[in-house]
């Protein structure tokens, strides 16, 4: 751009809510354009695609964090947003403390679930990479392993469990009857299933899981698995891969009208919100793309920071297209 147009965008404030892909390449792309603050309560971005590998191999889950400070700098801010003001353009951190104004908001706050696919907001990385090595000797001293869920994460974890570890007994219960999502390839779905079941992992699809209330997932416990279709699994360690949520509890009061039932904001092609022309929505949270993936977060990144570049030099802004899924290679066993 000319440095006329690169002035303007200079003075410009962008604040990212959330470290996640779409929030961490969206302030990689504008650094050094304007003024950038992401804030995240973590210490850095969790490679959280890569957790089943780090369950099993002692070490890996070192691999799975990027520290935010030493790529972003002085961009990053650790914190959590407690509340937008959309009216006063600016987010308000945990009680209070703080207000930072914006100009354009970027909202990246992913999903939330439980530990192993995702860690909680106050864990530290250190924390974080205990807890893994813990569910490493978890699953090194149990016989009988039951992963609950058929998702990508269940999948995989049940896959590097039954390579790494080829005499214990994996069983994978599914709610569905169809593994990873009824949106992946029918021929994709199929060479899943027939290699796990090849590896000996056993499937229990179609079946939910009653008595998930009562059962120890945090240690090696004797326990029994019980299904609403009278199944019963014993198993010396559950482990769970189940209950995504979009974590909406930044923006669902500001912008609880411009949610959908899932909780995800809605989105022009743009990726900005509806009724709002300086905020935008990246990854898991906005309601685009069909299936969900950490490399559709970086290209909605790519097109927010080329609008946020046409807004503030009043060009034509971009559509985002969400093209054909690409399969990477954690998700082929």
């Amino acid at each position: 751009m000319g440095g006329s147009n690169s002035h303007e965008l200079a003075e410009k404030h962008v604040v990212i809510i959330g470290g996640g892909y779409g929030g961490m390449h969206t302030a990689i792309k504008l650094k050094g354009k304007c003024k950038i603050t992401l804030i995240d309560p973590k210490d850095g971005l969790h490679i959280n695609f890569a957790s089943p590998r780090a369950c099993v191999e002692p070490g890996f889950a070192r691999k799975t964090f990027i520290p935010y400070a030493p790529v972003l700098g002085e961009i990053f801010k650790k914190g959590w947003v407690q509340e937008i003001k959309i009216s006063e353009k600016c987010v308000v951190l945990e009680e209070g403390q703080e207000e930072i104004a914006y100009d354009y908001l970027v909202i990246a706050t992913g999903t939330k679930g439980d530990f192993p696919g995702k860690i909680k907001r106050e864990t530290s990385v250190s924390e974080a990479i205990t807890q893994y090595e813990k569910q490493i000797e978890l699953i090194k001293s149990a016989q009988k392993i039951t992963v609950i869920g058929g998702g990508a994460s269940g999948t995989e974890l049940a896959g590097e469990i039954v390579v790494d570890y080829p005499k214990k007994e994996v069983t994978m219960v599914h709610s569905s009857e169809v593994l990873i999502s009824p949106l992946m390839g029918q021929s994709f779905r199929d060479k899943v299933h027939n290699q796990l079941q090849a590896l000996g992992v056993k499937m229990v699809l179609g079946e939910k899981v009653t008595n998930l209330g009562e059962l120890p997932v945090d240690e090696s416990a004797k326990c029994v698995v019980k299904t609403d279709k009278g199944s019963e699994i014993e198993a010396d360690l559950v482990i769970v891969c189940i209950g995504l949520k979009v974590n909406s509890d930044v923006y669902s009061k500001a912008l609880g009208d411009c949610m959908d039932e899932s909780g995800s904001l809605k989105v022009r092609p743009t990726l900005q919100v509806e009724g709002h022309d300086n905020i935008f929505a990246v990854g898991d949270c906005a309601n685009i793309d069909k299936i969900k993936m950490a490399y559709k977060a970086e290209r909605h990144s790519r097109v927010v920071a080329k609008n946020i570049q046409a807004l503030a030099t009043s060009s034509t802004l971009n559509n985002y297209v969400e093209g054909k899924t690409v399969l990477p290679v954690y998700m082929i066993i």
